[in-house]
């Protein structure tokens, strides 16, 4: 899932002029989209893997050499606040709203000597005293926050605004964000932003009149964007709610513009006291193999889905303000980090009956090595890996070749599993075929046929610090199993590393017509 990109620092789109949407709201996916999804297809190719103790039998075994990182999806910004950002409303003549900017940093004002007794009085009687900083990471329950995000970064930040001649108050935000969630078939994206505020009394106005106007003025954007939705932007009627703080409401919004992107969200805001909190939530999923500037199989969270998720958010926070106004303890509890455990490492095991059916055609293609084998788990699926390898092939004239083959069969619990897992290994490669990064070039992403049900392949060329050479890949998907081939080589100078910088590399030919001719004899056999 995951759409190209909302414009950095978005957080609500400026109306357009008055007139329904031309078209619907996005639709919501088949799958329910908030339940922890499952990980069908995790696990990265054998081609990623290192220092598993994967060694060849003969000769004495060597270094499995570093294969080639595939780079991520840079990070998508959410709902940044922009360095001067409309952050607080005052009342002015005519009962209209000044949009007031306001600096990102500033140190602790003093009280104005104009404020009234009064004032102070009302200030002392309306909030109970408050702990310098709040754990806004704190305030949702941790349970939703992990159904809505699943694994998520969370990240906090502060704004002291006290500073400020015209409004006072500081503001708390965290983020909890996973744009990378592998289900199926799709990547989904999720991301929460939880602002709170609280107010200071300035001048004549008193803290809780401030968050007032704050909350006010929200609620008067909500209710403008609602009666001027267009063809690019649509702003659902404002929800209102009671029992939610003092006061609280939601909206929900999505935005197109053209082609470029497609996306949605609900956000809402809150008042208790003198704290205004604010809530987004935004959700979305695209097909893995989708074109990246394409919007054609972006689905995004529907209407009625992020109108009730703010609401239970919104209601999270009501209930933690006023525990945190209170200087009463937070009502939810981080859940404790699990240890990390440790990956278990590969098993050595006799070469398997279909490594063994390759003996003859491997020792053609690497000549005088008996190979090796493992077996271990990955994600969903059961993997036995082969190699066979022999850096040390003497050419004469002072040369020597060295020549790479390795195969895994990965084993799922069902064809689906195994199809999704496929899915998954051709999207990585899509993002880098025809592309060079660090002395690796990746090939285009080659559809073969007549491999199994469905097969891809790419030819890779490596000139870098671990390895030289040509290597060409193969995944072909065979029911409940996912085969990948690698063939890779080169020749160099005897007494040199496998990374001489005069290497040759393999005829990519040779390493195509290669890993073709096993990759047809593992499916035979399997």
């Amino acid at each position: 899932m995951g759409y190209p990109g909302a414009p950095a620092g978005q957080g609500r789109p400026q109306p357009g002029p008055p007139g329904p949407p031309a078209g619907q709201p996005p639709q919501s996916p088949q799958s329910n989209p908030y339940p922890y999804p499952s990980q069908g297809g995790q696990g990265g190719p054998p081609s990623g893997q290192q220092g598993q103790g994967w060694q060849a039998a003969t000769p004495p075994p060597p270094e499995l050499w570093q294969m080639p990182t595939q780079p991520s999806v840079p990070a998508r910004r959410g709902w940044v606040l922009p360095v001067v950002a409309v952050v607080a409303v005052l009342v002015v003549a005519g009962g209209t709203f000044a949009f007031m900017t306001v600096r990102q940093t500033g140190a602790p004002s003093k009280a104005s000597p104009t404020a009234t007794a009064a004032t102070a009085a009302e200030k002392s009687a309306s909030a109970a005293p408050v702990a310098a900083t709040a754990d806004v990471c704190s305030m949702l329950d941790p349970d939703e926050a992990e159904r809505l995000v699943p694994r998520a970064e969370i990240d906090s930040s502060t704004n002291d605004n006290r500073s400020d001649t015209l409004v006072s108050y500081v503001r708390w935000q965290c983020r909890w964000a996973n744009r990378n969630i592998s289900y199926k078939d799709v990547t989904r994206s999720r991301e929460i932003t939880v602002n709170v505020s609280k107010y200071e009394a300035l001048g004549t106005t008193t803290a809780v009149e401030a968050a007032k106007i704050q909350y006010k003025g929200e609620l008067s954007q909500y209710k403008y964007g609602a009666g001027h939705s267009d063809t690019e932007h649509y702003y659902s009627a404002v929800q209102e709610y009671q029992g939610i703080g003092d006061t609280a409401a939601a909206q929900y919004q999505w935005t197109r513009e053209g082609k470029q992107y497609w996306y949605s969200f609900g956000q809402g805001v809150g008042r208790v006291g003198d704290v205004v909190f604010q809530v987004k939530y935004e959700a979305s999923q695209k097909k893995k193999e989708a074109d990246l500037l394409s919007t054609e199989s972006t689905q995004s969270i529907t209407e009625e889905n992020a109108l009730r998720e703010v609401k239970g958010l919104l209601g999270q926070l009501a209930k933690s303000v006023t525990a945190w106004r209170a200087g009463q303890p937070l009502p939810y509890h981080a859940r404790p980090k699990p240890s990390p455990s440790p990956s278990p490492s590969p098993t050595r095991i006799p070469l398997p009956r279909a490594c063994v059916s390759l003996k003859t055609l491997a020792a053609t293609l690497v000549p005088d090595t008996e190979g090796a084998a493992v077996r271990s788990k990955e994600g969903q699926s059961n993997v036995t890996q082969c190699q066979w390898w022999n850096e040390k092939l003497p050419l004469g004239g002072g040369k020597v070749r060295w020549r790479n083959l390795r195969i895994a069969v990965h084993t799922f619990w069902d064809a689906e599993s195994a199809r999704y897992y496929l899915i998954d290994q051709r999207s990585k490669t899509k993002f880098t075929a025809s592309s060079e990064i660090g002395g690796i070039r990746w090939g285009k992403v080659e559809k073969l046929t007549g491999f199994g049900q469905d097969a891809f392949g790419q030819a890779i060329r490596q000139r870098t610090d671990t390895a030289q050479g040509n290597r060409y890949e193969i995944y072909a998907l065979d029911g409940k199993n996912v085969i990948w081939v690698l063939l890779s080589g080169s020749d160099r100078p005897e007494n040199t590393p496998i990374n001489a910088p005069d290497s040759v590399l393999m005829d990519p030919k040779e390493a195509v017509t290669g890993a073709k001719s096993v990759a047809k004899a593992l499916l035979d056999a399997l």
